[in-house]
């Protein structure tokens, strides 16, 4: 799985439309919006085994036992290189205290919630605490 040549394009295409998509366990939760951020960007959606499994917390966590690797960690591991949040660069899966997120350099874009508005937030890179990466490789 590689980025195509047009994945800024394609990745700001695939984010514009969810800027005001509340959190909805198993369709736009962190998971999902990191899978179709990769799809976007590569063509292959590194989660596609998870939509439509769960539509809880608890079903979340059941569905990464049965169909994961065990944890949401591990079974990014096995789809990724991990690197060191401090080098993920622009497009690369970031977790930020648990959460899901997609690097876009100074800041993370995630599913969450600011103040009374649900849909993307922006979380800067000094507030990335607990953070990890996985790098979303670039064509051979």
């Amino acid at each position: 799985m590689y980025r195509k040549p047009d994945w800024e394009a394609a990745l700001a295409a695939y984010l514009e439309p969810l800027r005001l998509v509340p959190f909805a366990w198993g369709t736009h939760d962190c998971c999902t919006f990191a899978g179709g951020a990769v799809l976007a960007m590569t063509g292959v959606d590194p989660m596609a085994e998870f939509r439509g499994r769960y539509s809880t917390e608890l079903g979340a966590k059941r569905a990464l036992r049965r169909i994961g690797r065990g944890t949401l960690v591990a079974t990014l591991d096995a789809k990724f290189e991990a690197v060191a949040a401090s080098l993920a660069q622009r497009g690369d899966v970031v977790m930020i205290d648990g959460l899901l997120a997609i690097c876009w350099g100074a800041f993370a874009i995630a599913v969450g919630r600011e103040d009374d508005r649900e849909g993307l937030i922006r979380i800067d890179r000094h507030q990335w605490h607990d953070a990890r990466a996985w790098r979303v490789a670039y064509g051979a």
